[in-house]
């Protein structure tokens, strides 16, 4: 007996894939979403304008470091607290540091948070080398060629930095910093900020010569604004450029640079007998 009565409405409908195979239709396949790769971030991640906000920024926190070691000299007035901070030369390396400390902090969040870079050194292809020998003797030889080359170049007889070694505690201060903090904070603005910018806009070549001419200017006033100083640490810009952008390490340039330092506070330091004679500089 038919359980369903003779009324089309009432029997039950067939599959909507057998009824268009009835009529002849084609059954309706569905397409897998194929997922879409996240662009590619601009490689660096920061901008010419994030550097030169960088810079303003490395001043004013300098600024901030030396007037807070002025809240720590002892003195009636501003003008005592200042000159007995200029007697105090270990005061002012020690905010120096703390600046460059400051400054690393700042260089973190500008490329985390503000550019959303998570991985901080590969962002600026820290890459530390295999084989660090190479580029520490690079350093030991570039200082010794330097020095040699020094002595065809009309250098000033007496400069601020030499004013600053006269006393053992300022000299160990300054031999910690040049093989320290300094390298680093410098190979990370001027190669690591600043040389990528450059080479992307104008290639490897101006980013090389403008990073080193930034690098000699920087320590001008160090050495009496002498043209022969700020030609000889142009010429070691170019060399830790180079390094930089041949070898795509930052680290690679900063073992280079922490080399070069080293081996003239190393000749300092035998010099002067463990840094207990410094008036053998002057001799």
């Amino acid at each position: 007996m038919n359980t369903f009565s003779d009324n089309p409405e009432a029997r039950p409908e067939a599959q909507p894939e057998q009824n268009a195979l009835t009529r002849g239709g084609t059954v309706p396949v569905a397409v897998p979403l194929v997922e879409q790769p996240p662009p590619a971030l601009r490689d660096p991640v920061w901008s010419g304008l994030d550097v030169f906000r960088l810079l303003i920024i490395a001043l004013v926190i300098l600024f901030a470091s030396v007037f807070a070691m002025l809240a720590v000299v002892p003195g009636a007035t501003f003008k005592a607290r200042a000159l007995r901070l200029t007697a105090l030369p270990e005061l002012m390396i020690v905010a120096q540091m703390l600046a460059y400390l400051l400054l690393l902090g700042y260089m973190y969040i500008l490329v985390t948070k503000e550019r959303r870079s998570p991985r901080f050194w590969k962002a600026l292809h820290w890459n530390w080398p295999a084989n660090v020998w190479p580029f520490l003797g690079l350093g030991l030889a570039m200082q010794l060629v330097f020095l040699l080359l020094g002595r065809f170049l009309p250098f000033p007889k007496e400069t601020p930095f030499d004013a600053l070694l006269r006393r053992p505690a300022t000299v160990i201060l300054i031999a910690v910093f040049a093989v320290t903090l300094g390298p680093l904070m410098e190979e990370l603005f001027f190669r690591g900020f600043f040389y990528p910018v450059l080479a992307r806009r104008f290639g490897m070549g101006i980013g090389i010569s403008v990073t080193a001419l930034g690098f000699g200017l920087m320590h001008a006033a160090q050495y009496g604004y002498s043209w022969a100083s700020v030609l000889l640490i142009f010429l070691v810009g170019l060399v830790l450029g180079s390094v930089r952008a041949r070898k795509d390490s930052v680290a690679a340039g900063v073992l280079v640079h922490m080399a070069y330092n080293g081996t003239i506070i190393l000749m300092l330091f035998f010099a002067t007998d463990g840094f207990r004679h410094l008036e053998k500089l002057s001799q």
